[in-house]
């Protein structure tokens, strides 16, 4: 191959040669002649020395899986295994387009001996989660003129997944250290009256209650009988269902519905997880992408990471199917928390949602509202603001009737907009918390 010199040498060549010819000049010709037999004859030269065989690639990395906005470092050595000198080579080791490049460079020029290696490293912040990969690395040769070069592939990639971003669940414990709000954070359950031995506080005898709960003192000093009441710990189970539709997907990078409804479900697993709660996620879109069942292994977190890590917008909205695959597998009461645009037709939603009281579940909807995650109203022009103004509308109209069609069936609908849907999503767990919601 001819490099960037070689063609501005083929050029000046060419532009001699005809300027001799034009202007009847005899060493014009000869020089142009010259440049373009050179260049033609080193050609083959080159082509029978330029082999790579001799070159070997190793890439490390210090983890192959990473949150989001976190760092990865990259080091890449080149051994030369052969008895040949390479004079002049380039090593370029890629890297995805939608990382940065933090520290150093991700290539290197140097002259490389016989037996001999040279290494270099790099730094990458990964920007998005989802499955990217490190390589390949170009080995590129080039005569000592630099007119030619030959470039070969020689090392394979290497797979990384990065997980959703971390940075909520960092600023919540942060906030907790800092107010000292322990009792956000540790591990503390729903009590309910009843069973139990925690002793909860006193009340009138009805009929029925069993004698040995009689507080004999208390009733004497009351004149009525009065009986003890006692308390229990119990935890909630929950199953985040986040809708991965195709209009998930709409709103700014790095800031769409989804990639919210995805900070949100990482929080909520989080804090069900601090809490001993059992938090299950659920990605779906036309058919059910991946279901990891509520659980309190240790390694639930990572589990839920990484079936969220590869959610992608595509598709349509399935509610029944995804409501049926993961009722199927549920055997006790449970909260389901959809996050979903609600910008599918409403008449497999409410279907799928019969379907949830039915087998007796709860159910709770956060609806990210579209025209809040896409560019402000102010932004466009005085025709784009009316035409904004006039789907916003429309579509802000259809959300209410689908809202007040699931309260038939106890359900809430909650809106939010990017600055209020992980304060919501905490809300509404304290909320379940608090009213002892799919206690199990």
């Amino acid at each position: 191959m001819i490099t960037k010199r070689g063609f501005v040498v083929l050029f000046g060549g060419v532009l001699l040669l005809t300027s001799g010819f034009a202007y009847m000049n005899f060493y014009l010709t000869m020089i142009g002649v010259y440049l373009l037999v050179g260049l033609v004859v080193t050609l083959p030269l080159f082509a029978l020395t330029a082999n790579l065989s001799g070159i070997e690639v190793e890439r490390q990395i210090d983890k192959g899986k990473v949150f989001s906005g976190d760092f990865l470092r990259v080091r890449v050595t080149i051994k030369n295994v052969s008895h040949r000198h390479f004079d002049f080579i380039e090593i370029w080791d890629q890297y995805p387009e939608t990382w940065i490049l933090a520290i150093g460079e991700n290539f290197i020029a140097s002259r490389i001996e016989p037996g001999s290696s040279i290494t270099f490293s790099y730094i990458l912040q990964a920007r998005m989660r989802g499955r990217y990969y490190i390589g390949p690395t170009e080995v590129i040769m080039r005569d000592r003129l630099g007119l030619h070069y030959y470039k070969r592939t020689l090392k394979a990639r290497t797979e990384i997944l990065v997980y959703p971003t971390w940075k909520d669940v960092r600023r919540m414990e942060s906030l907790g250290k800092q107010r000292q709000l322990g009792l956000m954070f540790g591990a503390h359950r729903t009590k309910t009256v009843g069973m139990g031995t925690d002793f909860a506080g006193f009340r009138d005898y009805v009929p029925g209650d069993a004698f040995r709960l009689i507080d004999w003192k208390a009733s004497a000093r009351r004149g009525k009988m009065i009986v003890k009441q006692f308390e229990m710990e119990k935890n909630i189970q929950i199953v985040c269902m986040i809708d991965t539709s195709g209009s998930m997907g709409n709103g700014y990078p790095e800031n769409t519905k989804l990639e919210y409804a995805i900070r949100a479900a990482v929080l909520l697993s989080y804090m069900g997880i601090e809490r001993k709660d059992l938090v299950g996620t659920c990605v779906f879109s036309d058919k059910v992408h991946t279901f990891v069942p509520p659980s309190l292994k240790p390694n639930h977190m990572f589990e839920v990471l990484e079936s969220l890590a590869l959610a992608e917008p595509i598709g349509w909205s399935n509610f029944p199917e995804a409501v049926e695959y993961v009722t199927r597998q549920l055997t006790k009461r449970t909260l389901f928390i959809f996050l979903t645009d609600l910008e599918e037709s409403p008449g497999p939603l409410l279907t799928a949602m019969k379907r949830v009281i039915a087998n007796g579940h709860k159910a709770q909807i956060i609806s990210p509202f579209g025209p809040w995650f896409e560019a402000p109203v102010g932004q466009f022009g005085p025709v784009e603001r009316v035409l904004a103004e006039a789907v916003q509308e429309e579509l802000w109209e259809r959300r209410s009737k689908i809202a007040r069609a699931l309260s038939r069936f106890g359900i809430d609908v909650v809106n939010v907009g990017p600055e209020d849907f992980l304060p919501v999503i905490i809300k509404q767990y304290n909320l379940a918390k608090q009213r002892g919601v799919a206690l199990h």
